[in-house]
């Protein structure tokens, strides 16, 4: 199977090309202002270059949010167009899921990650995930939280704070940073190197690769199922007091396979 996974639910995006499980390409672009341009661009020359087509794709992969609002519509207006038109499967996962099977697949002697993004009012979207097949499992929810409370569920979750591996542009506002460092963290004897990052991982590889290991490795879903995952209101919704997320759609619509997929 030929599988194309999109992140541009941060400025950080990242896509990936998978035939089955063999990473064919991956292209990390980060953008200042909309993908709409950037998105269709990068697309057709992920694929140039694999020397394929986009009538080849079996799957296509996105993550659905948190994020950047923009970011996240585009992505999952793109990914489910695409499904629609091209008549292939469709894998949505949490922008933090994602982050969290990058990380662990980048350390692979870790078995729990604490992915963090900025989510801006002073707090942070994060979660805490286990390592499943190729793919992850939740241990605490992804939210929006202010780090200190997030800090809090972390210890409740995880017998040892050290042992996560941590990413993400909010892991400084989680963690702290020298002084600032959580006690919980300093307090374990001699500095040492920890698997800890700011930088945003390599969601699409892990998703594209994911895609492609046979099962139910990552949720597939119908097109018309598939609305944005914001986990909070935007900041227009705040200052006018009103709540726009998307509505789920009714039960009842069959899976989208697509040519050979399953139920």
């Amino acid at each position: 199977m030929l599988n194309l996974a999109l992140d541009t639910a941060t400025p950080w995006g990242r896509f990936a090309l998978a035939r089955d499980d063999e990473l064919l390409g991956y292209r990390p672009l980060n953008i200042q202002g909309s993908y709409a341009d950037a998105l269709l661009p990068v697309i057709t020359g992920l694929l140039d270059e694999a020397g394929c087509a986009l009538r080849d794709l079996d799957g296509i992969g996105v993550t659905m949010g948190p994020g950047s609002f923009t970011g996240v519509r585009i992505g999952v207006a793109t990914a489910k167009a695409l499904a629609y038109a091209l008549d292939c499967r469709l894998a949505a996962v949490t922008t933090l899921e994602a982050m969290a099977a990058a990380l662990l697949a980048d350390h692979p002697e870790a078995g729990i990650a604490v992915p963090v993004l900025d989510a801006r009012r002073r707090e942070i979207f994060a979660g805490v995930y286990r390592r499943t097949g190729s793919w992850v499992e939740t241990v605490a929810d992804g939210a929006a939280a202010t780090p200190d409370a997030w800090w809090q569920r972390i210890l409740a979750v995880v017998d040892d704070p050290e042992l996560p591996v941590y990413g993400g542009e909010g892991a400084p506002l989680l963690l702290g940073q020298g002084e600032s460092l959580r006690p919980e963290l300093r307090s374990v004897g001699e500095p040492r190197l920890r698997p800890w990052a700011s930088a945003h991982p390599r969601t699409a590889a892990a998703l594209a690769v994911a895609m492609g290991t046979g099962g139910d490795a990552v949720p597939w879903i119908h097109p018309f199922n598939l609305a944005p995952s914001y986990m909070r209101v935007s900041d227009a919704e705040v200052k006018r007091r009103v709540d726009l997320t998307p509505v789920a759609p009714p039960g009842g619509v069959p899976r989208h396979d697509g040519p050979g997929g399953g139920s």
